[in-house]
């Protein structure tokens, strides 16, 4: 099945997201300089600076994200 990349987000520190359905595919970019933790599908995970997640994750309807710096992301969604 085809994904494409759907409901961009983009910020700098603190944010959190409620989608109108669950998710399962999920990037996010670390542009800060200090740690970016969030938490999608009940887990917690941690990117360093400049790391990259580009994961297929457990299906999510919510997005926090706890971070100083810049990030930016989107989910893929099957059509």
């Amino acid at each position: 099945m085809a994904r494409r990349a759907q409901e961009p987000f983009i910020g700098t520190g603190n944010f959190t997201k409620t989608f109108k359905g669950d998710r399962e595919e999920l990037v996010i970019v670390n542009d800060g300089s200090a740690d970016l933790t969030f938490v999608a599908g009940a887990v917690e995970y941690t990117l360093k600076p400049g790391e990259v997640f580009d994961e297929e994750v457990n299906p999510f309807d919510r997005l926090v994200i706890t971070a100083t710096g810049a990030w930016r992301g989107y989910v893929r969604e099957a059509y």
